[in-house]
C-alpha cells in the first residue's frame, strides 16, 4: 500500500473487492459520532438567566477581591506607602518608583562587584 492511502472495504469479504483511496496526511480521521452527542448543550446554556447573573456577580467580586489583595501586598512591600492616604493610582506610582530604585541599586551593586573582582585579580 502506498503512503497516505487507506483501504476502504466493501461489504463483501472478497479481497479482490478492496479499493484504495488516497488521503492527505493532514486530513483528520473520521470518527463515528452520533447526532445525539452533538446536540447536547454546553453547561452554561443550561443555567437560568438569574443563575448566570449570580455567577457573573460572584466572578466579578472574586476578581475585585484579588485586585484588592494585590494592592494590599504592594502597600506592605513598598516603604513609601507606609503612612499616607493610598489611592490605587498612588500605590502604582510609588511601586514603580520603588522598583526603579531597586533596579538601579542592583546595577550599582553589580558594578561594584566587577570593580572589586578587578582589584582582586590584580593582586
Amino acid at each position: 500500500m502506498a503512503p497516505y492511502e487507506k483501504r476502504i472495504r466493501s461489504p463483501s469479504t472478497d479481497e479482490a473487492s478492496q479499493q484504495q483511496q488516497p488521503t492527505s496526511p493532514s486530513s483528520p480521521p473520521q470518527q463515528g459520532r452520533s447526532k445525539a452527542g452533538r446536540a447536547r448543550k454546553p453547561a452554561h446554556e443550561l443555567l437560568s438567566e438569574d443563575q448566570k447573573k449570580a455567577n457573573h456577580i460572584a466572578s466579578e467580586q472574586k476578581r475585585r477581591a484579588n485586585i484588592r489583595i494585590g494592592f494590599d501586598q504592594l502597600v506592605d512591600m513598598v516603604p513609601a506607602l507606609d503612612s499616607c492616604h493610598r489611592s490605587e493610582a498612588l500605590i502604582l506610582q510609588k511601586s514603580v518608583e520603588y522598583i526603579k530604585d531597586l533596579v538601579e541599586d542592583k546595577n550599582n551593586l553589580r558594578e561594584r562587584v566587577r570593580e572589586l573582582q578587578t582589584v582582586l585579580g590584580e593582586m
